[in-house]
């Protein structure tokens, strides 16, 4: 059952040692995939692990890539996304207007760590050509006031 929130007393700033971590305390549960979530109920957490290069993160806005069409061996974009499987729990998720957890992978005492930075809000999804030039999903986040 996802949770859309803040989980127990984690806050924006926290850190977390890997994936696992993560998963284990309830911030993010999948392993592996970028993105917590249904497509009934939306989006309960992203992650920001420098996967896609359209990714861009900021303070007061994230443009987060869909998921999908990338090659598992290389990690470069070589297909169009799609509006399937997870992106369409982040389309639900600017229909709810539920918050978003965001978890960042920074470069930390000469590792990487995760890093919570706060709730987020989905607020517009589009269609736009990568970098690798096929059309990306582009997902707008800002933070999230109530």
């Amino acid at each position: 059952m996802p949770i859309f929130g803040h989980i127990a007393s984690y806050r924006p700033g926290d850190l977390f040692e890997n994936r696992l971590a993560l998963s284990l305390v309830g911030m993010h549960r999948p392993r592996r995939a970028g993105v917590s979530g249904t497509q009934a109920e939306g989006a309960d957490s992203i992650v920001l692990a420098g996967a896609y290069e359209d990714d861009e993160f900021a303070e007061e806005e994230i443009i987060y890539s869909g998921s999908g069409g990338r090659d598992l061996r290389t990690g470069r974009q070589v297909t169009n996304q799609e509006m399937t499987g997870r992106n369409l729990a982040l389309r639900r998720s600017q229909e709810t207007g539920r918050p978003v957890r965001v978890l960042h992978k920074v470069r930390y005492e000469g590792g990487e760590m995760f890093r919570y930075e706060g709730l987020f809000r989905v607020t517009k999804y589009y269609f736009a050509q990568g970098k690798a030039g096929f059309q990306v999903l582009k997902f707008h986040l800002v933070p999230f006031s109530t």
